[in-house]
């Protein structure tokens, strides 16, 4: 085993064939870097190329942020979305029918004008709709997985929709 290129090359004399074996054709790592570490690398090698549906390490499935996702976390997340523009389309309607917007926030975007008001609507929605796919196996606050976060902010989207439709009816 002391000749194999896999040796310990921590046990290895200088000079011998491991450490030869070890540093010739094979690059040594690293012992300063933490290679399971997250950075922008894995991000873009995540989009680029993905490889992985589950955390092959178990300390790596603590905080599981895969490369590829399950179908139905993309049907969520574009449903999301999707309910957003719908959301922010009705919302539109109804102040142009005398109504006013309930959230602050969304209400002082508006004094900007409407293409504000819908690129930060669809940013607030779309930002962690995609921070939600990406952590689709974590537990949140240490109780509810975070695709099921997902499927509940559509859940609340669609009654959100259907209330509005109603709003909209009464003023037809």
């Amino acid at each position: 085993m002391g000749n194999t290129p896999f040796a310990d090359a921590a046990g290895a004399r200088e000079g011998s064939t491991t450490d030869k074996a070890v540093t010739g054709s094979f690059a040594r790592r690293d012992p300063g870097r933490v290679r399971r570490a997250y950075s922008l690398q894995t991000l873009r090698g995540s989009v680029i190329q993905p490889r992985r549906m589950q955390a092959r390490r178990s300390a790596d499935r603590r905080y599981p942020l895969l490369d590829r996702f399950e179908s139905g976390m993309l049907a969520l997340s574009v449903a999301l979305v999707g309910l957003s523009i719908v959301d922010a389309s009705f919302t539109l309607m109804l102040l142009a029918a005398g109504g006013s917007e309930v959230n602050p926030f969304m209400n002082w975007m508006l004094t900007f004008g409407v293409l504000p008001f819908a690129a930060v609507k669809m940013a607030l929605t779309a930002i962690p709709a995609v921070l939600l796919v990406a952590t689709g196996n974590l537990l949140v606050f240490g109780i509810i997985r975070a695709r099921s976060v997902l499927a509940a902010f559509v859940g609340m989207y669609i009654g959100l929709i259907i209330y509005e439709i109603g709003l909209l009816a009464q003023i037809s």
